[in-house]
């Protein structure tokens, strides 16, 4: 698998997916409507590859607290702006990765944006409870934003 490498060129910190091909982590960040980014992560989470996960989170929360501020079409009191952080093709998930979310955490708290992780499978949950980082960051086996876009793949198709 490809590791994404950072960009300053790129809203999210992120070049293309075919610029390296490090380690065994793809982080393909999208944004499908103002206030919400989706961020797929595939792969194993580590020491050597948090950092990348780290500054496409960072890009992330930065992007939508920067649309949210500038007042364009105003978002629904309803719909507070969003990073959903989808780990379902995470491998492996270490140490490094609770560090990179207890500082995302931290971000987005910062900027008044929701960072919710999907995490159904158990490489990845455990962790989070073992640590208590689940009670400061909300996990969800499910999002319905990935449903919608996992739909729209389906009718693609």
């Amino acid at each position: 698998m490809a590791l994404v490498t950072t960009s300053s060129a790129h809203p999210f910190g992120v070049g293309s997916p075919d610029d390296a091909f490090v380690s065994g982590l793809t982080v393909a960040p999208t944004q499908p409507c103002r206030g919400l980014v989706l961020v797929r992560v595939l792969g194993e989470v580590d020491m050597l590859t948090a950092p990348r996960l780290g500054d496409v989170l960072d890009g992330a929360l930065r992007t939508v607290a920067d649309d949210c501020a500038v007042g364009r079409d105003p978002i629904a009191p309803a719909q507070a702006p969003s990073v959903v952080c989808d780990l379902e093709g995470v491998t492996f998930f270490g140490a490094s990765g609770l560090d990179v979310f207890a500082a995302a955490q931290q971000t987005a708290a910062a900027r008044g944006v929701r960072l919710v992780v999907v995490a159904g499978c158990r490489t990845v949950r455990r962790p989070f409870r073992l640590t208590a980082l689940d009670r400061r960051i909300m996990l969800t086996d499910t999002h319905p934003a990935l449903a919608h876009r996992r739909a729209q793949a389906e009718a693609a198709r």
